[in-house]
C-alpha cells in the first residue's frame, strides 16, 4: 500500500468517527453536495470521489453512514463497473448511473467483506458513476431502473 493511501486512510478514519448528537451542519461538511432523485424534494448528500485513490478507498472504515448520506463514484467514461465491499464496514446499496443521470443497475443489501476473498459486484450495464448509499435507502425511497438523478453541479 502506498504511503499516500495509508495517509487517505488514516484521515478517514480519524473522520469516521460516531456521529451521533452532531448537526447536519457537521454531516454536510463530510458530505458536502447534494444530489435529488426526480420527484423527491430531499437532497443526499454525498462526498465526490473522482480520482483513482478515491474511488480505492470509497467508503473503507467507515463505521457509520447517515441516512440520507453517500458517495458519488465519478468516471471519465460509461462502461460496465465493478466494485467490492473490501474493508467496508456497513451494508450498502449501490445505484449504477448512466452518463444522463439515469439509474441502469441497482444492487441492495450488499454485507460488508471483513475478510478475503471478497465478492466482486459487477454493474453489467455500462454506466458513468456509482452511488453507495446505506442499505435500505433504495426501498425505502421507491428507487427503480430508469429514475433519473440531478447530480451535484460542477461534477470532474
Amino acid at each position: 500500500m502506498n504511503n499516500r493511501l495509508r495517509s487517505a486512510i488514516a484521515a478517514l478514519m480519524l473522520n469516521s468517527a460516531p456521529t451521533h448528537g452532531l448537526a447536519l451542519a457537521a454531516d454536510q461538511n463530510t458530505f458536502p453536495n447534494k444530489l435529488f432523485f426526480e420527484n423527491e424534494q430531499h437532497p443526499v448528500y454525498v462526498a465526490i470521489a473522482s480520482t483513482a485513490e478515491q474511488r480505492e478507498l470509497g467508503l473503507m472504515f467507515r463505521q457509520e453512514l447517515g441516512p440520507a448520506q453517500g458517495m458519488l463514484f465519478v468516471y471519465a467514461d460509461q462502461r460496465p463497473r465493478s466494485m467490492w465491499m473490501k474493508n467496508t464496514l456497513i451494508a450498502l446499496d449501490v445505484l449504477f448511473i448512466s452518463a444522463d443521470a439515469e439509474i441502469v443497475a441497482i444492487l441492495k443489501n450488499l454485507p460488508p467483506c471483513r475478510k478475503d476473498p471478497c465478492q466482486i459486484y459487477d454493474s453489467q450495464i455500462p454506466a458513468q458513476y456509482m452511488l453507495e448509499l446505506p442499505a435500505g435507502f433504495v426501498d425505502r425511497h421507491g428507487l427503480g431502473l430508469g429514475r433519473k438523478i440531478t447530480l451535484p453541479a460542477g461534477l470532474p
